[in-house]
């Protein structure tokens, strides 16, 4: 039916926990499952297929700068949904972030195929900052004597 890496991608998608904030704000967000979401337009970038393998869009690439776009630190790759064939087409990934705590920008950047199908990447796009904290500790109990 699924591969694992489907059958993982799909889990990743229905996980809840919305990680972009509105610009200018900084979100907490414990250890947990972060879902990473926005929009591509494939009226003019058309994704790739069976018979389209030269220039168009295969997927999308994520993950943290430390220093604000000059290093990516890659956490993985997501492949086309169906694309809408006018206007934009709703794109997200789920992931599981832990340490390290603190400040983390994440990432998207559009991965495609040039004129000879070698690989090339778009600019990146940046969330704003979100403040990683440990998870909250569960079943918490109060036994009293």
């Amino acid at each position: 039916m699924f591969d694992k890496k489907e059958t993982r991608y799909l889990a990743r998608l229905v996980a809840v926990a919305l990680i972009l904030v509105h610009v200018g704000t900084a979100a907490v967000a414990s250890a947990a499952t972060v879902t990473l979401s926005w929009t591509f337009n494939y009226t003019v970038d058309i994704a790739c297929t069976a018979t389209v393998t030269k220039n168009c869009v295969s997927g999308f690439e994520y993950g943290t700068t430390p220093d604000g776009g000059t290093t990516l630190a890659k956490i993985g790759t997501v492949v086309n949904p169906t694309p809408s064939t006018t206007g934009a087409t709703a794109v997200a990934t789920s992931f599981t972030q832990g340490p390290p705590y603190g400040s983390v920008v994440y990432y998207a950047r559009t991965i495609g195929l040039d004129g000879t199908g070698a690989t090339v990447y778009s600019g990146a796009a940046f969330s704003s900052t979100t403040h990683i904290v440990p998870a909250v500790p569960t079943g918490l109990t109060v036994t009293l004597h």
